[in-house]
């Protein structure tokens, strides 16, 4: 299931999370979220051995959305 949101700013519509999204956070961990522009989740994954392997993928959904809410998306 994806999920989308939209920038309130400026009406912009995103996917933020994909169907995949814990298994490319756990094959890739810091880089995914230098890639979505998490640079302190990033920091944070590369210091704990991306979470002790298995935390961060387990709880990236909640990451992820919170950090898109926090930034002025809105979730579709």
């Amino acid at each position: 299931m994806t999920i989308r949101a939209t920038w309130a700013f400026n009406g912009q519509t995103k996917t933020i999370l994909g169907n995949w999204h814990r298994l490319w956070c756990l094959l890739f961990g810091p880089l995914y979220y230098l890639f979505k522009g998490m640079w302190l989740w990033a920091i944070l994954s590369l210091l704990t051995a991306n979470g002790l392997w298995i935390g961060f993928p387990l709880f990236n959904r909640a990451v992820v959305l919170r950090h898109y809410h926090r930034k002025g998306w809105v979730q579709e």
